[in-house]
């Protein structure tokens, strides 16, 4: 089952980059991005600010089990010109293998 993971990932997937806390290499890699919906099906979520409105997009990600995302502090997804935070991560198995990562993905503030 993983083989077929890698297969498709590499074959569909989206080049990122993982970014640790601490750490000047950063890993490239292939996952899925995709934005999180609210239940309305808005395309970007918000929040009021006394500055006006701030993006407050969520983002899912899957990626192959070769790069963990546990333990990256303050660490970072980067794709398409945007840096993400990792708000959660958990490792999935398919019995005693890691099949994959899964993500919920944060947009960073600019300044951040």
């Amino acid at each position: 089952m993983t083989g077929a993971w890698g297969r498709i990932l590499e074959k569909y997937g989206q080049r990122v980059t993982v970014c640790k806390e601490g750490q000047e290499e950063a890993v490239l890699c292939r996952a899925f991005l995709q934005p999180a919906l609210e239940r309305r099906g808005e395309g970007y979520q918000t929040l009021p600010t006394p500055l006006g409105l701030v993006r407050r997009d969520q983002w899912i990600y899957l990626g192959g089990p070769e790069v963990s995302l546990d333990g990256l502090g303050d660490g970072y997804v980067a794709w398409g010109g945007h840096r993400f935070s990792i708000r959660a991560a958990q490792p999935i198995y398919l019995g005693e293998e890691l099949a994959y990562w899964w993500a919920l993905l944060s947009v960073r503030d600019p300044e951040e």
